[in-house]
């Protein structure tokens, strides 16, 4: 008997053992789910409306299912400081293929207070690019995917992108009021003396509503709207105070809206000038080698002279990815093969061989 009860007593002693660790696992498991900066009201606001409807939680693209991505009806979600923000819609396979590339160049120079958002549909080519694309589905927790609504993706089509840009639901649903616009046309420069990640771009970039790096049109105002920064409230008023007429590049719809507020109204929204923008941009005459590269560079940056362009590419890699690369080993190495080099390039073929580009 009292063999009995010493194993007894063990027992119940390994029972009460293991009740109080399932309790403290179940404890430790509520916290990890509700931390404590999990902000109920900002969750509120992410559930944007559509016609007056609350968005129903975002179905999960193919390649993010099982994985850590939020979306947008998630409780993870938290108040960030800053957004960037990108729309993937109707692109060709070669442009899409650069797509993880792209949100790590994101990733890589945004600071943990930043999200980055991811605008989509789940069919068609949209749903495509995702799935050519599964290394999105093991990045950084920050990656927010947001379903566009189908009422607005059928009233745009998977072309119009310029119309996505231009809708005040998209705005409306961007999880912080300092945006940054980035696409798959350009590159965020990591050995830029500007950076997020040490506030030093900010300081440029809270003296704006909008910038971005120089191009041609509007005198040179405001910027290229492909990498750009954002006042998603400036934004919004820009929408509420006169339509998109749908024809207009969307950069070029804001920047004009904008000035048009200002000079008719007495607004002071800030867009940057000519000469501001090259404080992020470079243009054909203002690169300076010893000053490093630009934060922003968009584009093939087609009207810079060759060794330029190259010593660009050396100082911001990153830009690589927009170029294509000669691989072919007809093309460099101790011996290269002129002819061979050639008959690699998709640019000397006939253009029958390659109907959507190069």
């Amino acid at each position: 008997m009292i063999v009995s009860a010493a194993v007894i007593g063990m027992q119940w002693c390994m029972i009460s053992f293991l009740l109080a660790r399932l309790h403290r696992e179940s404890m430790l498991s509520q916290i990890t789910q509700y931390p404590e900066n999990f902000n109920s009201k900002v969750i509120e606001q992410s559930k944007e409306t559509s016609q007056g409807k609350l968005l129903s939680p975002s179905p999960v693209p193919q390649d993010m299912r099982g994985n850590h991505a939020l979306h947008h009806t998630d409780n993870r979600i938290k108040q960030y400081e800053g957004v960037a923000v990108t729309l993937m819609l109707n692109s060709p396979k070669w442009f899409q293929r650069r797509y993880t590339t792209m949100i790590q160049n994101i990733l890589n120079n945004t600071p943990e207070t930043w999200a980055v958002q991811i605008f989509y549909v789940p069919s068609g080519q949209s749903q495509l690019g995702l799935d050519l694309n599964p290394g999105i589905s093991r990045m950084d927790k920050r990656i927010i995917m947001t379903e566009i609504p189908s009422n607005i993706a059928q009233k745009y089509g998977m072309k119009r992108k310029k119309g996505y840009w231009t809708n005040k639901w998209m705005w409306e649903t961007m999880v912080a009021n300092k945006v940054l616009v980035f696409s798959g046309n350009g590159a965020i420069c990591s050995n830029s003396k500007l950076s997020l990640l040490d506030g030093t771009a900010m300081k440029i970039f809270s003296q704006f509503d909008y910038i971005g790096p120089p191009w041609r049109n509007l005198g040179g105002e405001g910027g290229d709207g492909a990498i750009s920064y954002r006042n998603r409230t400036a934004m919004l008023d820009a929408i509420n105070y006169e339509e998109s007429n749908g024809q207009d590049s969307e950069d070029y719809y804001f920047i004009k809206t904008l000035k048009d507020m200002n000079k008719k109204h007495g607004k002071t929204y800030r867009i940057a000038s000519k000469e501001q923008t090259y404080l992020v941009g470079i243009e054909k005459n203002n690169f300076d080698e010893t000053q490093g590269p630009p934060m922003i560079i968009s584009g093939t940056l087609s009207s810079i002279n060759h060794d330029t362009r190259n010593t660009i590419l050396e100082l911001c890699p990153e830009l690589k990815v927009i170029f294509p690369s000669l691989h072919n080993p007809s093309c460099f190495g101790a011996h290269p093969d002129a002819k061979g080099c050639a008959d690699s390039i998709c640019a000397l073929k006939d253009q029958f061989a390659h109907p959507h580009g190069c």
